[in-house]
């Protein structure tokens, strides 16, 4: 196999190089696609080429070609949205790169992995695990790319507005890029200097931005020029100059218009409906309806195609289990053992599909339970807004508010039903996710966390807590009315023993109640969960796993 030179570009996307002729249902073809579109239904397309590849790549024990796949299937994940399974599969590709002998081959899909990681972590909001994967590609990166990866660690200090960290790191990024004579790297870092530079040196700022501007449009960028318009159009708004403003929002507006991408069209409406009337407003919501429902159907599409995979790789595995029945009847000794291990083998299988089973029915819960949120917090204020739109008497500011207070609803309920990094010390996110629900009305206390060995407990069982935990504040956060809750840890020799207790008004539990789940939850890792209320007189869980 011919070595790939790896490449990093566009401030976090990574791509790979030196492929063969590029053909229609080829490996060249599809990464091709990958790299350049934006089309949901292309990438999936992609995705279902890849996965079939990788289990064929998979049986044949060909290291080196699964990570390749791999990498491209976490791109694929990314583009459509899906940050979870794009983080799952990076770090799939990861270990197995490390089975791997040195050679620049290896340094290169491991500073691609790690610049992927950073820029999912980035996207998550996870900002210090995005700095720790930057600087981990940064130490063996090739000059070029570590134009690129400054560059990066510039953007997550700046998203904390920790401005002149992100200046030095841009700083660096634009020296660099000068003495190897690349003027996308240049564009881009200046770009983004400009863009931080515009509360607190607005001159120096517009100069740095007209400057990455002319540099794109002489390298015909696209995306590049798209980014610049945007950065532009807030520069003039902040500068209180909104005819400014209008007409670089609306030159970003033309360019997502030539390459049909809804995201960038999105974006650019938003910031001209902050500008402009009314039947921009009207504009910027169809084009989101459609931006969401092409996401909905991505994610569909993709879950069906990771099922249709696994069920031809479950009967690709029983064919191989017959061959070899078929070879071995002709030994009465030898056919006495192939029954016994077809006996173990079903009973296996039965397993498996009845944990698959679980694993589904745990998902469609889930599923529903994200779906009914949407349509009673978040479609309910959509229809509601669009009736007040239609009122003539409307006021403007108060409609923007509510679009606000939409997207606000929206983030939340992302934010309950994302991941969580296990890998990392699970005291601190157990107690930045407690620090959620606690407000100047509800006081949590916690008892003893800091004691528990939670280094030497699996990820699986604090997987399980993490979500049960997760479940009981927000049942106590809808239902209860608690003001006070203590939540105490104890580690009795192997098990662990949780106390929950609030002072709130206490209910009966029912079916519906999504603390139901809880109990499937902790029976899959062998634990038991009880409950103890009465009306008006708190509320009790014991955990013990």
């Amino acid at each position: 196999m011919k070595v790939l030179v790896i490449l990093l570009y566009l401030g976090s996307c990574f791509s790979l190089g030196a492929q063969p002729p590029s053909t229609s249902d080829s490996l060249p073809y599809y990464t091709q696609k990958i790299n350049t579109s934006s089309n949901n239904e292309e990438l999936l397309a992609a995705f279902r080429y890849l996965k079939t590849k990788q289990l064929e790549d998979e049986r044949q024990q060909l290291n080196l070609a699964q990570v390749y796949n791999l990498i491209y299937m976490a791109r694929v994940q990314q583009k459509i949205g899906l940050l979870t399974e794009s983080e799952a599969t990076a770090t799939q590709a990861l270990q197995l790169v490390e089975q791997l002998k040195t050679t620049p081959t290896k340094t290169a899909y491991q500073n691609t992995l790690y610049n992927h990681l950073g820029k999912i972590y980035k996207e998550m909001g996870m900002l210090t695990q995005a700095r720790y994967f930057y600087k981990k590609a940064l130490a063996k990166a090739s000059p070029k790319q570590q134009a690129i990866l400054l560059n990066n660690l510039g953007n997550t200090y700046r998203e904390q507005q920790k401005d002149s960290m992100a200046i030095a790191y841009y700083t660096q990024a634009i020296a660099l890029s000068k003495k190897n004579k690349n003027l996308e790297n240049i564009a881009r870092s200046t770009d983004n200097l400009g863009y931080t530079l515009r509360f607190r040196e607005p001159k120096t700022a517009l100069e740095h931005l007209n400057t990455a501007l002319e540099l794109r449009k002489e390298l015909a960028s696209k995306e590049g020029l798209f980014t610049s318009y945007i950065h532009l159009g807030e520069f003039y708004q902040l500068q209180q100059q909104p005819e400014q403003a209008q007409l670089y929002f609306q030159q970003a507006q033309q360019i997502a218009s030539q390459f049909q991408n809804l995201k960038y069209k999105e974006s650019a409406l938003k910031k001209l409906v902050s500008l402009t009337e009314m039947p921009l407003v009207k504009n910027y919501l169809q084009v989101k309806d459609s931006l969401d429902r092409l996401n909905e159907k991505a994610e569909s599409n993709y879950l069906a195609i990771q099922f249709q995979l696994q069920k031809t790789e479950r009967e690709a595995a029983l064919l191989q289990v017959e061959k070899e029945k078929e070879s071995q009847k002709t030994f009465l000794f030898q056919l006495i053992g192939i029954l016994v291990f077809i006996l173990a083998l079903a009973i296996f299988a039965y397993l498996k599909i009845k944990h698959r089973k679980e694993k589904i029915e745990e998902v469609f819960s889930t599923e529903s339970r994200i779906a009914k949120k949407i349509h009673d917090e978040v479609a309910n204020d959509i229809y509601y807004l669009m009736a007040k739109l239609q009122n003539s008497t409307y006021q403007k500011e108060d409609t923007l508010d509510r679009l606000e207070d939409i997207y606000h609803t929206s983030r939340n309920i992302s934010r309950e039903n994302k991941s969580f990094p296990t890998q990392e010390n699970f005291t601190e996110v157990l107690q930045e996710m407690l620090s959620h629900y606690q407000t100047q009305t509800i006081k949590i206390i916690t008892k003893n966390l800091s004691a528990i060995d939670w280094e030497h407990t699996s990820v699986l069982k604090k997987a399980t807590l993490y979500r049960i935990i997760q479940e009981l504040f927000t049942n106590m956060k809808k239902h209860s009315e608690a003001s006070l809750v203590l939540l105490d840890f104890q580690q009795k020799g192997k098990k662990l023993v949780i106390n929950y207790t609030d002072n709130g008004k206490g209910s009966e539990l029912k079916k519906k109640n999504g603390l139901v789940n809880t109990e499937s939850r902790i029976r899959a890792i062998k634990g038991s969960i009880t409950f103890e209320t009465e009306t008006n007189k708190g509320f009790k869980v014991q955990i013990i796993c």
